[in-house]
């Protein structure tokens, strides 16, 4: 589960198997409130810690999560390991960015527990601690003012990067990208793969985004 700002996408991860098809796209395999709670994982941890960007790793075993890796200051963001998600991370670090800067937004020089620290001694089940540090964390991410901010300033974007993505510029970035990390002789063969996943992307954002308008999909 990777985050720019709150929650970002989930993927499953593979460990064993080969590079290109190590972080998998699949659909629907946590339900509603799972999702709800590792993005709960996700707010309080990096708000927790200060962060604004980072990646968050979990286990699920018996129906319950662990997070195992959660402190990374320059997470896995190459095109070669998200692919699909790719673009909704460009898309998430733009609006991040571009909020930050606009607003003037402070970062926090000072790491401040103690608010947290409150709410994990005030007792009561973890399922209503960890809502209650998400509501914490959507107050230091100034979430309702970054989703107002967007929604007056930044609503192209998303068909901007909709589009973006399906240019030839876009697909020599990925195979540049590929370039430095296979070997010649599989160049193109997984520009193709990696470059067909972001069209696939391009392909399920289209349809949200002429849900959303009420329109056919692009």
């Amino acid at each position: 589960m990777r985050s720019a700002w709150a929650a970002g996408p989930h993927h499953e991860v593979r460990p064993s198997a080969p590079l290109h098809a190590r972080y998998e796209v699949v659909f629907d395999f946590v339900s509603a409130e799972e999702w709800q709670t590792l993005a709960n994982y996700c707010l309080t941890i990096n708000a927790f810690f200060g962060w604004d960007f980072n990646s968050c790793e979990a286990l699920r075993s018996g129906g319950v999560f662990h997070p195992i890796d959660f402190a990374n200051a320059c997470p896995d963001s190459q095109v070669t390991s998200l692919h699909y998600h790719f673009p909704w991370l460009v898309k998430a670090m733009l609006k991040w960015s571009i909020f930050v800067a606009a607003t003037r937004r402070r970062m926090r020089k000072n790491v401040d527990w103690e608010p947290f620290l409150e709410i994990a001694a005030s007792g009561g089940s973890f399922p209503d601690r960890l809502a209650r540090y998400a509501r914490l964390a959507h107050q230091r991410f100034e979430s309702d003012r970054f989703v107002e901010f967007c929604a007056a300033h930044l609503p192209h974007l998303d068909e901007v990067v909709w589009e973006f993505f399906g240019t030839p510029v876009a697909r020599d970035a990925v195979r540049q990208k590929v370039a430095a990390l296979y070997p010649a002789d599989e160049v193109e063969r997984f520009t193709e793969h990696f470059w067909g996943l972001i069209q696939f992307w391009r392909k399920t954002e289209g349809e949200f985004l002429s849900s959303r308008k009420g329109a056919p999909a692009p």
